[in-house]
Order: structure tokens, then sequence, then C-alpha cells
């Protein structure tokens, strides 16, 4: 009788034990820790200010390693969007602009091409495709 219930005490232990690490490690999120100067990121607010276009390598450097982060982690990375698309199926499409916008009231008359960051996100809000794109 005494093992008995010294195994049933022992093994609800085990098992909180077990659930409370699997829920802490399900809420962590991943390693945002990127090459990326952040702030200077998103403070180029449609990238009018032409600050983001510096920083064009280092975006081309982790664009890969955004492919399964959560879009909380692109926030906190890079910042609100410039602009969203919604797509079938509730997929969504986060802009940012390199080159400048055209909500930009000063963009450089040389710069005729638009460069833009473009982070695609599924239904479940975690990221399926960055790509650099040139207009």
């Amino acid at each position: 009788m005494k093992v008995q219930s010294f195994l049933k005490k022992h093994t609800i232990s085990a098992f909180l034990s077990c659930f409370l690490c699997l829920n802490f490690l399900s809420c962590s999120s991943p390693n945002t820790d990127l090459n990326l100067d952040s702030p200077t990121w998103k403070g180029d607010l449609h990238g009018c200010k032409g600050d983001r276009l510096k920083l064009k390598d280092q975006a081309e450097d982790i664009r890969l390693k955004l492919v399964g982060l959560h879009e909380r982690d692109i926030r906190k990375i890079l910042g609100k969007p410039d602009a969203q698309e919604l797509l079938s199926s509730s997929q969504e499409i986060y802009i940012y602009y390199l080159s400048g916008s055209p909500k930009c009231t000063q963009v450089a008359a040389d710069s005729s091409v638009t460069e833009a960051l473009t982070v695609r996100m599924d239904a479940l809000g975690n990221v399926r495709e960055a790509t650099m794109l040139r207009d």
C-alpha cells in the first residue's frame, strides 16, 4: 500500500513537471537575435529617409532566417509593416519599403526603382516566404 501511494505521488509530480516544461518551451519565442539594426530599420518608416536602403545587405542576409518565425517576432524585428495585403485563406503579406514608398513626400528624383522586403505568412501567422522585390 505504501509503495502504491509513493508511486502515485511521484507519477503525478513527474507528469506536472513535464507539463510545465513543455508549456514553458511552447511559449518561448524563437531566437530573434538577427544581424539587423532594428532601431534604424524601424525608424525609417516607408523607407523615406534612405536608412533602410543602407541596411539592404543586412536585410538580405537575414531574409531566409525569417522563414518559420511568427508574426509577433517579425514585428519585434522589423516593426509595423509599411503596407499589408490580405490573400486568400487568411494568408497575409507584410511589405517593408527600402527605397521609399509612394507615401514618401520627397522621393529622390533618381529613385525610379522601388525596392521592398515582403514577408508572406500563413493563416497561423507563421512566415512561409521572405523575398526582396525590385519594381
